[in-house]
């Protein structure tokens, strides 16, 4: 009897190492479709907030915090456009609970409370707090150059 070609014959031994916006673990995760609201689009990694446009929509930062940006990989882009960004009018994943890699503008330790800023939407810098999240792992980022760092969205199962 004849057997198909195996669809992929090789495996990393360990995980790669997470990128902006990329889920970091396999904890129970929730997230949205929305549609981007803001003009320059929303990179990787950054706080959003209800946008006002549509009840799926969302802008960067903004003060009515509904989660954070996901990484995708499959967007397909024009040349010259950043690969990291969802375009204005686009569908972004936005990550309600679970935990996802960011860059981090600030120094933070596990159990630190999350902030982000109402502007950029920048995770860790000074701001607004998110409720129910935290810090998963440290971190010595600032503001000219943010390092990764898990950050935990949602009250998960009472793992606080």
């Amino acid at each position: 009897m004849l057997q198909p070609a195996p669809v992929q014959s090789t495996y990393n031994r360990y995980q790669p190492v997470g990128q902006n916006g990329d889920l970091a673990s396999e904890i129970n995760f929730t997230a949205d479709t929305r549609t981007v609201e803001t003009a320059g689009g929303i990179g990787f990694g950054l706080a959003v907030s209800q946008g006002a446009l549509s009840d799926v929509g969302c802008i960067v930062g903004g003060a009515a915090f509904v989660g954070v940006t996901r990484a995708d990989k499959t967007l397909a882009r024009a040349e010259g456009l950043p690969v990291d960004v969802y375009p204005q009018y686009d569908n972004a994943g936005v990550l309600c609970t679970g935990d996802l890699w960011v860059n981090c503008y600030a120094s933070v330790h596990p159990g630190d409370a999350v902030t982000y800023d109402t502007t950029t939407g920048k995770l860790g810098a000074a701001g607004t707090t998110v409720e129910d999240a935290r810090w998963q792992t440290t971190a010595a980022g600032s503001a000219n150059a943010p390092v990764l760092a898990v950050v935990r969205i949602g009250n998960i199962a009472g793992n606080r």
